[in-house]
């Protein structure tokens, strides 16, 4: 017998928001991802943003999972840009694989009845129930947030010890902002996630929130490398707040073209370290897209660890 979503009750919603916030703060937590009552105010902010009208809320759709007379759990829904977001997946206990191929069947009728392309769900490190649904069903990742934390303590020795970081320059700064917000339009358009047209709004839209003010935005550390006097590399590091404390996020590291496989990433990497440090930081965070195999490898080879992946499956 299939397994039936149906529409959360309006009776049943408070309690569903009372769960469904409580569990998404530990996951935030548990995985890292947030800190204290970071991980609490993020997930409110989440929230409020979301189900800004509660139950009903036209943009979202909560659902329970039921197998018979059982109810093993809810799914929190909502469509974008051609793609069904799962918001959330709670399991009242833990799913069999027949019930996980169910709810996926389920799923993707829905996403081809609204005519949307792709399922697309962010997982924490810590959500094991939530990695039981993806892991052998076609979902792959396009995505991931990482953490270093705390700042090891190591000999920064570049591979070249004529390896400079310096600030960046405003001259330099026009060519580097125009070419950044076109590589991540590209890379959004790469990972699935966005179209062309919808990218290069994305992109502008973030770089236009980081940047307001250009290289001189406050929060942001904006650098070149050079090698005997030759750019060799750029190094964008934003300021955030961490439980409290400054943290370090590496919006953009990039080694130029005919600079490449010389070592000069990981010096870059090295360096974001140090500037972290500089700055106040015990912790440092960055996102790759789920294609960029050969960064994945350089920054867990420093010890930066997934937090958070989003997943997408086409259907």
């Amino acid at each position: 017998m299939p397994l039936e979503l149906t529409p959360l009750t309006a009776d049943a919603f408070d309690d569903w928001r009372e769960a469904t916030r409580a569990r998404l703060v530990s996951l935030r937590q548990e995985s890292g991802m947030h800190v204290g009552d970071d991980a609490v105010s993020h997930v409110d902010a989440v929230l409020d943003e979301l189900l800004p009208a509660g139950h009903d809320t036209e943009t979202s759709l909560i659902l329970t999972i039921d197998d018979g007379d059982a109810r093993i759990g809810t799914v929190w829904l909502a469509a974008n840009n051609g793609v069904l977001f799962i918001v959330d997946l709670a399991f009242a206990t833990e799913p069999s694989g027949r019930q996980l191929d169910g709810l996926l069947d389920e799923l993707t009728t829905l996403a081809r009845r609204q005519q949307v392309g792709r399922l697309s769900v962010a997982l924490h490190s810590s959500d094991t129930a939530g990695r039981g649904f993806v892991e052998g069903r076609g979902f792959e990742v396009a995505s991931i947030q990482m953490l270093l934390e705390p700042l090891p303590s190591r000999a920064a020795q570049p591979s070249d010890g004529a390896f400079v970081v310096e600030p960046m320059t405003p001259e330099r700064f026009a060519s580097f902002a125009a070419a950044s917000e076109a590589a991540f339009a590209e890379d959004l358009v790469a990972s699935g996630r966005y179209s062309a047209e919808d990218a290069v709004v994305e992109s502008h839209r973030q770089m236009e929130l980081e940047l307001p003010d250009g290289i001189d935005s406050e929060g942001q550390e904006l650098f070149t490398a050079h090698v005997d006097g030759i750019e060799v590399g750029v190094l964008w590091i934003g300021v955030r707040r961490r439980g409290g404390r400054p943290h370090g996020f590496i919006l953009d590291i990039e080694v130029a073209e005919d600079q490449r496989r010389k070592g000069y990433g990981r010096d870059l990497m090295l360096a974001a370290e140090r500037e972290a440090a500089r700055l106040g930081a015990d912790s440092i965070g960055l996102h790759v897209f789920g294609f960029n195999a050969s960064a994945i490898r350089l920054y867990e080879s420093l010890g930066y660890r997934r937090v958070e992946e989003r997943f997408l499956l086409t259907v």
